[in-house]
């Protein structure tokens, strides 16, 4: 799936959740935004998408990176 896939994913899945959390300030929904905004993808040298915030880490960074697939499989 495409990041703004993603990012419109963790918007709507937790639509129905009985947690309070997932709505309120500093909620989980929230901390799962960032982190997917934090590992967006970036066209590197025109050639190949990257994890931004992996490859400014030095780890793997062909996207979709570890995190971002993690988080796919749990939202499936």
């Amino acid at each position: 799936m495409t990041h703004d896939e993603l990012l419109a994913k963790i918007a709507l899945h937790w639509i129905y959740a009985d947690d309070p959390e997932f709505y309120g300030i500093g909620g989980y929904r929230k901390a799962l935004r960032a982190v997917v905004e934090l590992h967006k993808p970036v066209l590197r040298q025109g050639i190949e998408m990257v994890c931004e915030d992996c490859g400014e880490q030095n780890y793997n960074s062909a996207y979709p990176c570890l995190t971002i697939q993690a988080i796919e499989k749990e939202l499936a």
